[in-house]
């Protein structure tokens, strides 16, 4: 080993320990702030505001450092907040349960924990415009690789009033190791993610050992035959934008055995 390995070592150590440290404070904090928000002596507007800014930060901060298990717990956590609008007693322990565990991930009782499992423990994120009490949450869980939000909210709502659990990565490269750490039953994707297309991120998948098994569908305005599809895996499906999108999801779904 070089001398500049030893040093990038020791700062990724340092780096690492300087987040932790930010991780249990932030934690702890949380926890005062949660039992605030039950005592009402928080308001919920404020509460809400808080929980929003400091999961966001712990995402962000997580995402350049290698803790893949804090990575996906952050991430979980700053997806359920995003579009809350009020804070229900539901809401409050699910967020309890979150912050439990980012606790215990910040003290290192987590370390070996199986990621699959986490990731589906951690309780589910209320899609936007659904209500979930007549629907029963199934244990199927699909990654969206969608840039754009508003296309991102189309799919989940058709997904949601299936009972199936939902997470949205924005970056391909994050898609990757998120797909490799948390095993989906299904990966949607849009055909434009910056650097890479979506038939380039079916490619990966698809080449790799470890995905090559997980389902794969492409959301694009593009049909069968179209040349920038041209390279796509076989296995891949295909879901059209537009009057064909509902049809097209129920199709892939049932393809892929996913009910």
């Amino acid at each position: 080993m070089s001398a500049f390995d030893t040093v990038d070592n020791e700062n990724e150590r340092r780096v690492v320990a300087e987040f932790l440290e930010e991780l249990r404070d932030t934690a702890s904090a949380l926890q005062v702030l949660l039992g605030n928000l039950r005592s009402k002596s928080v308001t919920a507007e404020e509460g809400l505001a808080t929980l929003k800014r400091d999961a966001s930060s712990l995402r962000s901060n997580a995402q350049a450092l290698n803790v893949p298990l804090i990575k996906l717990v952050t991430h979980r956590l700053d997806e359920y907040l995003a579009d809350l609008k009020v804070l229900s007693e539901g809401d409050l322990d699910a967020i309890q349960v979150y912050i439990d565990r980012i606790d215990k991930l910040a003290d290192g009782d987590d370390s070996g924990a199986d990621m699959p499992a986490v990731a589906r423990a951690l309780p589910a994120k209320r899609a936007v415009d659904i209500d979930f009490g007549p629907i029963v949450q199934k244990n199927i869980e699909v990654m969206l690789v969608v840039p754009e939000k508003a296309m991102s909210r189309i799919v989940e709502r058709e997904l949601a009033a299936c009972g199936y659990r939902t997470s949205v990565v924005r970056n391909p490269f994050e898609a990757l190791e998120m797909v490799v750490h948390t095993k989906p039953d299904m990966v949607v994707a849009s055909m434009e993610l910056g650097s890479l297309s979506g038939v380039d991120l079916g490619c990966a998948l698809s080449a790799m050992p470890v995905t090559q098994g997980t389902p794969f569908a492409l959301f694009t305005s593009y049909a069968w035959g179209h040349p920038k599809l041209a390279g796509l895996p076989p296995r891949a499906a295909l879901i059209r934008k537009g009057p064909q999108f509902g049809d097209d999801l129920a199709e892939c779904l049932s393809r892929f055995g996913i009910t």
